[in-house]
């Protein structure tokens, strides 16, 4: 499930109970790459931003937190600080279990300003991991053609497409040997997207997503 707001809310999970080790992936996007997204808190764990696609002029706006449970914080939420003004803007939240994160795990990001399809690879460290990513389009493409790379699978969309505000893709895959995973999409084309990934290690197969959430304000 995604989060989506067109305003300057605060986006909130349903409360779950996550076990000490999940890793927590929080994968955010804007509309408007001058009004970044908050950092997420809850549970009383700190969010560590992995990377950031923040183009120098008006386009989307991408962004990858991660932390990994420990305390047993019990009965939690994640909330993602709502953005400096109003803006359309989404997050997707996945708990992984049973899995690992390197202390600097594999990243990329992209910015892209011209018509074409995202498409970029991540170079994974080791076999059985994961590959999780958010890539945006700021030309707002109708996403009912949408068809990812690599065999990925969406766990969350913020279709913005009524009002013009962007559509925001967020999706995962899995990578059963290191090397280059490339991630994105074949359709729709001509988007103009940023997109950030990040791997998570240990993943067993399939990929284990406990929960999923998508929100968007």
């Amino acid at each position: 499930m995604s989060i989506v707001a067109g305003d300057s809310t605060s986006l909130v999970t349903p409360s779950f109970t996550p076990a000490n080790g999940e890793v927590i992936v929080v994968k955010a996007a804007t509309w408007d790459t001058n009004t970044p997204s908050g950092t997420p808190s809850g549970g009383s764990l700190t969010y560590t931003r992995r990377m950031t696609a923040q183009p120098a002029s008006f386009a989307d706006y991408a962004t990858v937190f991660s932390t990994i449970v420990a305390g047993s914080p019990g009965s939690m939420s994640v909330t993602l600080s709502p953005p400096s003004a109003s803006c359309y803007h989404s997050m997707t939240v996945e708990r992984w279990s049973n899995a690992q994160l390197a202390v600097t795990p594999a990243t990329n990001t992209v910015i892209n300003g011209s018509s074409s399809t995202p498409s970029v690879a991540l170079i994974t460290t080791a076999a059985n991991s994961a590959v999780t990513w958010v890539s945006t389009d700021n030309t707002s493409k109708n996403p009912a053609t949408r068809a990812y790379l690599s065999g990925a699978t969406e766990d969350g969309l913020a279709d913005g497409t009524a009002d013009a505000s962007s559509v925001h893709y967020y999706a995962y895959q899995t990578a059963g040997t290191a090397g280059s995973q490339t991630m994105g999409m074949s359709a729709p084309a001509n988007q103009s997207w940023v997109i950030a990934g990040i791997e998570i290690l240990d993943v067993p197969a399939p990929a284990n997503t406990a929960t999923v959430w998508l929100w968007t304000a």
